[in-house]
C-alpha cells in the first residue's frame, strides 16, 4: 500500500476495507444477505472483523470469506471489563488476546492476513466523548498517567507485535490523528492523558471520521496519514446512542469523503460494512467514479482546521506547563481498569 496516487487529473478506485464490529448471530445475519459477499468480491474489498468472541461460528463465516478470496484481518477486541480498545491500561490482556486469536486460528486453519491493533481511550468515557470532546478530554488530562507507564506499555505492545510478526502475519494500528500533531510535537501528553500507545507497526490508519472531526478537520489530515479510515456510516458500539446516529454520514458526505481520500492514499478503510448494508450504501460505491475529484471544501473551514491543528501542537508542547500547574489526579491504574474509546473510530 502506497501513498499519494494521483496522476495527473486520474485517481483509480483504491483497495477498499470495511470494519465490521457485530456479535456472532448479527454478523452470519449480515453475510447471510445475499448482495454482501458479491460485492467484496467484485470489488476485492477486505474486512476487518472485530473479534468480540472466538467461536466456532465465527471461525466458519472467516473460512467461507477467505475461500471467496475476502482477505479477513483480525481486529483485536477485549473484553469490556478488560477496556474493550487497546491502550495503556490494558497491554498484558491484549497480549493474551492474540494469543487466544492464534489458537483459535490455527484450530481452524484460518489465514488471517493481518492483525489489527484498535488504539483507543477506555470505553467506559465513549458516551462522554461523543457529547463534548473538550470536557472529556480535560477530565482524562487530570487523571493522565506517568511517562514511566507509558513507556512500560509501549515495551509490552512492541512485544506483542513480535508475536504476531513470529505467526507470519503483519500488523496495522488504528490511530486516532491527533497522534500525528504530538509526535511532530515530541511530547507525550495526548498519551499520558488518553491512555494511547505509538508502536512501530506494518501499517498504520487513522481514523479520520468526518461524522466527529467534520469534512475540513478530517481532510486536514490526509496528506500525512498512509491508510485512511471514513465515516461513521452507522453501526458500532455506540450505534444506539441518539448523539452518535445524528452522526451518521448521508450518501452524498461519504461519497465526497471517499473521493477526497483516494486523491492521497490507496489505501482506504469505511467504518462500517453493517451500516453500509444498512443504509444501502454498496451499491452506490460499487457505482463510484473515482476519477472525479471531490468538491473543494470552503477555504474558512480549511483555514480553520489548519488552525486547529497549530494550536493541538501548542497545547501539547505545553506539556511541562501542565506538569506544573496542573498535576494529576490519577492513581496507577491496574490490567483491568477500563480504558475510555474516542469519539471517531473504527465504530460508530
Amino acid at each position: 500500500m502506497t501513498k499519494a496516487r494521483r496522476s495527473g487529473s486520474s485517481v483509480t478506485a483504491p483497495d477498499l476495507t470495511f470494519f465490521v464490529e457485530l456479535a456472532t448471530g448479527p454478523l452470519e445475519a449480515l453475510f447471510e444477505q445475499p448482495q454482501v459477499v458479491p460485492f467484496l468480491m467484485a470489488e476485492r474489498c477486505g474486512v476487518s472483523m472485530g473479534l468480540l468472541d472466538l467461536s466456532e461460528s465465527r471461525a466458519s463465516l472467516v473460512q467461507r470469506l477467505e475461500s471467496s478470496g475476502i482477505p479477513v484481518t483480525a481486529w483485536l477486541l477485549l473484553d469490556e471489563k478488560d477496556g474493550y480498545w487497546l491502550n495503556a491500561d490494558n497491554a498484558d490482556r491484549a497480549r493474551e488476546r492474540w494469543r487466544e486469536t492464534a489458537d483459535w486460528a490455527d484450530r481452524h486453519g484460518l489465514r488471517l492476513h493481518r492483525v489489527g491493533l484498535d488504539v483507543e481511550f477506555p470505553r467506559t468515557e465513549s458516551e462522554g466523548a461523543i457529547r463534548d470532546r473538550r470536557r472529556a478530554f480535560f477530565s482524562m488530562l487530570r487523571r493522565r498517567r506517568s511517562r514511566e507507564q507509558i513507556r512500560d506499555a509501549e515495551r509490552a505492545y512492541g512485544d506483542l507485535v513480535e508475536d504476531v510478526r513470529s505467526s507470519g502475519r503483519t500488523v496495522e494500528a488504528y490511530h486516532f490523528p491527533q497522534l500525528l500533531d504530538e509526535r511532530a510535537a515530541g511530547t507525550t501528553l495526548l498519551r499520558r492523558s488518553l491512555g494511547l500507545v505509538d508502536v512501530p507497526v506494518d501499517f498504520e490508519v487513522y481514523m479520520l471520521y468526518s461524522s466527529y472531526l467534520g469534512p475540513a478537520g478530517a481532510r486536514a489530515y490526509f496528506a500525512d496519514a498512509p491508510g485512511i479510515a471514513l465515516g461513521v456510516t452507522g453501526g458500532g458500539v455506540n450505534a444506539n446512542n441518539p448523539d452518535a446516529r445524528r452522526r451518521f454520514l448521508s450518501w452524498e458526505r461519504i461519497e465526497e469523503d471517499l473521493l477526497a481520500a483516494a486523491a492521497h492514499t490507496d489505501a482506504v478503510y469505511v467504518f462500517s460494512l453493517e451500516g453500509c448494508v444498512e443504509h444501502d450504501l454498496l451499491g452506490p460505491i460499487a457505482d463510484l467514479r473515482w476519477e472525479r475529484a471531490a468538491q473543494e471544501l470552503p477555504r474558512r473551514e480549511e483555514r480553520s482546521a489548519r488552525r486547529s491543528r497549530r494550536l493541538t501542537r501548542w497545547l501539547l508542547r505545553a506539556e511541562p506547563v501542565f506538569d506544573v500547574v496542573l498535576p494529576s489526579r490519577a492513581a496507577a491504574p491496574s490490567e483491568s481498569t477500563p480504558s475510555p474509546p474516542a469519539a471517531p473510530s473504527p465504530r460508530s
